[in-house]
């Protein structure tokens, strides 16, 4: 576990600090299967799914995996995210650099 902390460091450190708006739209991109600019809770299981190896599932959700997505990035509730959203959530949703990054590699977005 402090090797992978390391790494992360190292690569954030590296690579620098990546902004909110391109982790948004990252995680909007691959996440909006039906693409209608809205992400429903089974379209983030789906993406979850897709793109968080199997290894890391356990510790997603140990820390509230998917509902804590929705409960620190869904600013009216709905049971959906938009990106309006996530400027009304900005000290909950990808506040940190950590998940930035995370949301970018995870997502495998360049």
């Amino acid at each position: 576990m402090n090797r992978l902390i390391y790494l992360c460091s190292l690569t954030i450190s590296v690579m620098g600090c990546p902004s909110r708006e391109s982790a948004l739209d990252c995680f909007y991109k691959k996440a909006d299967r039906n693409h209608d600019g809205r992400i429903s809770f089974g379209e983030l299981n789906n993406a979850i799914d897709q793109y968080l190896p199997w290894y890391k599932r356990i510790p997603f959700k140990t820390f509230g995996g998917v509902a804590r997505i929705m409960a620190d990035c869904d600013a009216d509730g709905d049971q959906f995210l938009t990106k309006s959203e996530s400027v009304l959530t900005k000290d909950s949703c990808l506040e940190t650099c950590f998940k930035r990054s995370s949301t970018i590699y995870i997502f495998d977005c360049k």
